[in-house]
């Protein structure tokens, strides 16, 4: 499925959800990532495009030439990036994967609270 790749680089994850909104160039995932996490991540170029080409090659982006609709693209430099169905089914199980980890903080954490182990 793609378990192979969880649990995600926190680098890759922030990327992928960034994506899931819908086709992006860089500069727009890097601004995204970082008023999303309210600037405690922020991905220098040199790690997000690394990581842009690590999630290519791994199939789980892919580059489309086209910009999102009603964007103009005013640069032809400008590489788009979508998730990949596999990138898509990664991202879920990611997802899946954090929730049962908070839930399972948070149970431990009521247990605590009401004097259990």
């Amino acid at each position: 499925m793609g378990d192979r790749f969880l649990p995600l680089k926190p680098a890759w994850l922030h990327v992928l959800l960034a994506v899931a909104g819908g086709r992006h160039h860089g500069y727009v995932i890097r601004q995204e990532v970082e008023a999303r996490t309210e600037g405690r991540i922020r991905l220098w170029p040199a790690t997000l495009y690394g990581t842009l080409s690590q999630l290519t090659e791994a199939g789980l982006l892919e580059e489309t030439p086209e910009p999102p609709a009603g964007v103009a693209d005013d640069d032809a430099r400008r590489r788009y990036y979508r998730l990949t169905p596999s990138g898509e089914r990664v991202l879920d199980a990611e997802t899946r994967r954090l929730e049962d980890l908070v839930e399972y903080a948070r149970s431990r954490r009521l247990a605590r609270e009401r004097g259990g182990a």
